[in-house]
Parts: structure tokens; C-alpha cells; sequence
């Protein structure tokens, strides 16, 4: 089921979002009578290309969003949209991510290249504590830059051993547990001039319980597993049902993508059922079966433009389908 559901929802993705660009490129649009989309959003329908091929092996679309990318390249990294010259170090961590994962798919050299000079550029964007900043030019440093970039470079360390990847990660994650964790254990969204933003997201708590595992993946330390399990149990029993259902879908997206990788370290309790009780709901409310979209039943948005959460919400029905009754997918396979 969860397969046909992912097809399904790919099949609407591409209908609504995807729009043929010049050199065999596909370009992402925001949705019906809206326009080009920005980085985010498509780094989010790329993932999305790249999980359904798991299902599909046509990693055609995936590679065709790629070459999409052209109209946002600034230097070694990309701006939010075209012609705009001021970047997202997070942006360009969620893009790197997905390079790194269809290189392993692809083992296209050039994909893991492209991401390395990707990681050149949100190193950049590393202050002397640890903390990674949001955006060039600005001073707020943010859980979404700190933790996705952390993963980015643990991930590049595993295609090739680099220390100073690893002394990036550790600082960063080093950072992020000392100012951004809340006494709940869950993590605040940003600081910036002293003060925390103590909002919690579930993105963040994914990215960062992501990073300490793979840290631990890498170093061995004991304490970044007994982490990474202890923001999963704290935040499935934050993130309850109905919290759940009005939270962004690409933000659930990328808290659930983490954990089923957690999941193949350690069990985590109540995981699956979370999973499976959201994704039910999402197929039986939260679908406008005129549209296909998931746009219906009071389901929450991240912007109200839906190619970002349709994206993340075609991720997680294909992974499910990848993942089996009990078992997870990682990111690099």
C-alpha cells in the first residue's frame, strides 16, 4: 500500500510542480498559479525524486532537477532563488545532503564533487564557538544550519576520511547541545545576539538526534547514541498526534527520515506506530482526492504554497515502503 501511495503522490508532484527547463532540466514551481520555487523547497522535491526511485530505479527526475539548479548558482553554493546574491548556509546544507545520497545511488563522482564544494561554502558559515549561521551577513545561528550541516559533513567524512570534517561536526553539535537545548532536552529553534528562540520544531530535533548519530557512526562515543536516543523519546512524546497533524509536513518529514536512520542503530520505541498512524491520516484526511495534493483536513503547511510539503510528504510514503514493518532505510543507500 504504502508503495502504490508513494507513486501516487510522486505522480501528483510531478503533474503540479515540475516543469521542463532548458538542457533537459526540470524546473520546481511553488503550485497551481504560483511561481518558480525557491532552494528549499526544491531540495525538498529532490529528496523526494531520490526516495521514489528507491521504489521506481528511475533516477532520471532526480538528475533532471539537478541540472535544475543552474539559475541559483552563486559561486560553489546556490542562492534561495534566481539573481538573488545573499545565501543560506541551510539551504545549502538540505542540497549537499541529497547530492551526497545520489551519488550513492548513482555513484556518479561528479554528484559527490558538487557536494563537497557545497560543504566548502556552509563551512564558511561556522563561527569560532561551533554555531553555524543561518544566512551570509547576519548574525542568528540556527538549529537548521547547525545541525543539517553537521550531518553533511559526517556524511562526506564517510566517503572519504577527513578529521577536519569530523572536527566541524563535533563543534557544531558541541555548540548546539551547550546553547540550544532546552530543560525539556528538546532543541530551540535559534540565538542570535544572546537571546534563545525557544521554539521547537520537529526538524530540528530530526537533523540534530541525525548528527549525534552519526557521530557516533564515526567516533564510537557512547554518550552521542544515549543523545540522539534520548531527543527521540522526548520528541515523540512532544510531537503527539494532533501536535503532529498541524505541524509542517516537511519539518515531519525530516524529524521522521532521521529517526527510521536512528531506528537501524537502536531500536526507537513507538517509532513505527507514530509513523504509520501519521501517514494513514495524512492518505485519509489530509488528501484532496480532486488534486491529489495534500493540502485537505486542517493539515498544516510550512508557507501555503504545497510543492514543499507534498515533497516531504512523497519522502516519507516511499521510505515507509523502503523501511518494512520494522527495520529503516539509510540515507546513503
Amino acid at each position: 500500500m504504502s508503495a502504490n501511495r508513494a507513486r501516487d503522490a510522486w505522480q501528483s508532484l510531478a503533474a503540479t510542480f515540475l516543469r521542463p527547463g532548458p538542457n533537459d532540466s526540470l524546473e520546481v514551481w511553488e503550485g497551481p498559479g504560483a511561481g518558480r520555487a525557491p532552494l528549499w523547497p526544491v531540495s525538498q522535491v529532490l529528496a523526494a525524486s531520490i526516495d521514489v526511485a528507491g521504489i521506481t530505479g528511475d533516477l532520471a527526475p532526480a538528475e533532471r532537477i539537478v541540472r535544475g539548479l543552474a539559475p541559483f548558482r552563486r559561486g560553489d553554493a546556490y542562492a534561495p532563488r534566481a539573481r538573488r546574491r545573499r545565501r543560506y548556509f541551510d539551504d545549502n546544507a538540505w542540497i549537499g545532503l541529497e547530492l551526497v545520497r545520489l551519488h550513492a545511488r548513482t555513484g556518479d563522482a561528479a554528484h559527490l564533487a558538487h557536494a563537497r564544494r557545497v560543504f566548502d561554502f556552509v563551512a564558511t558559515g561556522q563561527d569560532p564557538d561551533g554555531a553555524v549561521r543561518w544566512v551570509e551577513g547576519r548574525s542568528s545561528r540556527n538549529a537548521c544550519a547547525t545541525a543539517p550541516a553537521s550531518e553533511l559533513a559526517l556524511q562526506l567524512h564517510g566517503t572519504a576520511p577527513d578529521d577536519a570534517r569530523i572536527s566541524f561536526a563535533r563543534r557544531a553539535m558541541n555548540w548546539l547541545g551547550r546553547v540550544l537545548r532546552l530543560p525539556s532536552g528538546l532543541i530551540a529553534d535559534h540565538e542570535d545576539g544572546g537571546r534563545v528562540d525557544p521554539t521547537v520544531w520537529s526538524y530540528n530535533q530530526g537533523a540534530t538526534l541525525g548528527a549525534l548519530a552519526l557521530l557516533h557512526g564515526v567516533e564510537g562515543r557512547q554518550e552521542d547514541l544515549e543523545g540522539a536516543l534520548a531527543l527521540a523519546r522526548v520528541s515523540l512524546d512532544h510531537f503527539r498526534a494532533d501536535v503532529l497533524w498541524t505541524h509542517p509536513p516537511v519539518f515531519n518529514a525530516v524529524w521522521f527520515r532521521n529517526l527510521l536512520d536512528l531506528n537501524a542503530m537502536a531500536p526507537v520505541p513507538g517509532l513505527i506506530d507514530a509513523l504509520d498512524a501519521y501517514l494513514d491520516r495524512v492518505w485519509r484526511e489530509g488528501r484532496d482526492p480532486s488534486t491529489g495534493l495534500f493540502t485537505a483536513g486542517g493539515i498544516g503547511t510550512y508557507d501555503g504554497t504545497p510543492a514543499i510539503d507534498h515533497g516531504g510528504l512523497t519522502q516519507l510514503f516511499a521510505l515507509r515502503e523502503r523501511s518494512g514493518p520494522d527495520e529503516a532505510v539509510d540515507q546513503l543507500t
